[in-house]
Parts: structure tokens; sequence; C-alpha cells
């Protein structure tokens, strides 16, 4: 199962250094809650861009208040036994997630709705700017 991690440029550093990472929540599609408002033109990919834009909007919220924040969300590949759903797209995280588990980073620069995205073997070559 897909799942999108929010996660500050510190918390990054400190999961590449340690080789898992504990966090509370993450992101996934859920059918269930999506059902709800879902219409002939939504699809999956259009479903999965919004969550991991509603954790990139957190991982701003959770840095620093600083006006050039960016939003920081690893795409993890999930266990069902690894979560307990929550709240709507949100679940709640039981267990350690570790670096191979990790797909790729989604980086939100700016207000506008784009995400770049990253190989997981290119972050530790961005991170020391990511820090900065």
């Amino acid at each position: 199962m897909r799942a999108y991690l929010p996660i500050t440029p510190q918390g990054l550093q400190e999961f590449l250094n340690g080789g898992s990472f504990r966090a509370a929540q993450a992101f996934i599609v859920d059918p269930m809650f999506s059902a709800e408002g879902v219409t002939a033109s939504d699809d999956q990919e259009e479903l999965e861009f919004e969550v991991s834009w509603d954790a990139a909007v957190r991982s701003r919220e959770m840095q620093p208040a600083d006006p050039k924040a960016k939003g920081f969300v690893l795409a993890l590949d999930i266990e069902e036994g690894q979560i307990s759903h929550a709240q709507g797209n949100e679940v709640t995280l039981l267990s350690e997630i570790s670096w191979p588990q990790v797909q790729s980073l989604l980086l939100s620069e700016s207000e506008e709705l784009e995400l770049s995205w990253f190989a997981p073997q290119e972050i530790p070559t961005y991170l020391p700017q990511w820090l900065a």
C-alpha cells in the first residue's frame, strides 16, 4: 500500500542516518473515504496527488514559521499491519518505517500545486541544500 509521509529536512536527515524513522501519521488514498467525493473525472493518479499535496502542506506546518519552507513528502510502500486507520485519508503508523520502504521524495517548493520527484538515491545529494 502506498503512503505519503510528511517530513522535515531534519527528520529526513535523521531517517537517512538511522535507516529507520518513527512517525505518528501518514496519508493514504482510502477508497472508503475517497468514494464520498469522487466524480467520474477523478482517477487514482489525481487522488494520489491530492493526498501527497495534503502531506506537503502538513510538512510545511511541521517546520518553524518560515515563508520559504518547502513541503517534503516521502512516498512509502507500507504493509497493512503498519497502520491503523484514523480519520479520512490520515492513518496512524504503528511501527517504524525502514529506508528500503521509501520509493521517492516529493517536494513542494512554493504554493503552486506542483510536486518535484526525487529518487531515494538522489536524496543524500540534495539534502545539504534542503537543510541550509
